[in-house]
């Protein structure tokens, strides 16, 4: 197999994208693969960098441009294979808005929302629901933009965070346990349960090193464990996720899971959450690649 491995891009999340990419490669070389690894700043360009003589597009981004449906449009448009979920896929997986409504439409508990718009630099939108309620964008990753609001004078701090974002998610806090779910092939993974240095898994406890600490497999019985793969599953399903994702919950002081989001494409770092689930499985960094490179191309033959 030669693998045309594309990262980095445009999105805020190019700096993740790198260390994704850097340890997709050195699966890549483990593996034996013939390859080229490509580091583009417009996603887009990716086409400048494949010929005939590869056979997949191992996408490494994060993000936006990367991970919203535009760049698979284009490859498909091209007849390139790549990696992961397909155009409708990501594009609804993307959206938190339009997942969610899958998610109601399919029976799988999420929180209240409301999508609002809003024009940078202005005062936030006024929203129907309570507080306490978290804000984020409805289309960007890693928590980027994410406030959370338990009092009116959160409002201040909330415009500047999330008030750069034209489409707010204005979201329920569900308080308690933070989960995620991998799924690759169709096989559900061990559920990873994130302690958070921050009150929600933001864009600080993801990146900054030991900010957070993780336990997999999550310390669940195994009616509520297996209630949440199935609802991982049922999620990925709902807007026709394919290949592989990661499915984020929340697990209310109740014992009751919601659904957050879909990642189509998530953190591939040897230390990501993805990547974490896979080892409790028993598959170790390389095989996981192995995985979703070959489930990747079984949608082309």
């Amino acid at each position: 197999m030669k693998v045309l491995l594309a990262g980095g891009g445009s999105s805020h999340e190019r700096e993740v994208s790198l260390k994704s990419s850097a340890a997709m490669e050195r699966a890549l070389q483990d593996l034996g693969y013939s390859y080229k690894y490509a580091d583009i700043k417009n996603e887009l360009d990716v086409l400048k960098e494949w010929d005939s003589s590869y056979d997949i597009v191992l996408l490494g981004f994060h993000g936006r441009a990367g991970e919203d449906g535009l760049l698979q449009a284009t490859l498909e448009a091209n007849n390139i294979p790549y990696t992961g979920a397909g155009v409708g896929d990501s594009l609804l997986a993307f959206s938190k808005d339009a997942s969610k409504r899958q998610f109601v439409r399919h029976g799988i508990p999420t929180a209240d929302w409301e999508l609002l718009l809003h024009t940078p630099g202005t005062d936030l939108p006024k929203t129907r629901l309570d507080m306490s309620y978290v804000i984020k964008p409805d289309n960007e990753g890693s928590t980027i933009g994410l406030s959370i609001c338990e009092q009116d004078h959160d409002l201040i701090n909330a415009k500047q965070t999330s008030g750069a974002f034209s489409r707010l998610i204005f979201e329920s806090f569900v308080p308690g346990r933070e989960l995620t779910v991998g799924v690759v092939g169709g096989e559900v993974y061990p559920i990873v349960e994130i302690f958070a240095g921050n009150a929600l898994y933001d864009y600080e406890s993801k990146y900054t090193k030991g900010k957070s600490r993780y336990q997999c497999p999550a310390e669940l019985d195994d009616s509520l464990t297996q209630l949440i793969q199935d609802y991982a599953i049922k999620a990925m399903e709902s807007v026709g996720v394919q290949v592989y994702g990661r499915v984020d919950f929340r697990l209310d002081p109740h014992g009751k899971p919601w659904c957050l989001e879909i990642n189509t494409l998530p953190g591939m770092t040897e230390t990501s959450l993805l990547p974490m689930g896979a080892a409790a499985r028993g598959l170790e960094f390389p095989q996981l690649i192995d995985a979703i490179l070959k489930h990747s191309l079984k949608k082309y033959s």
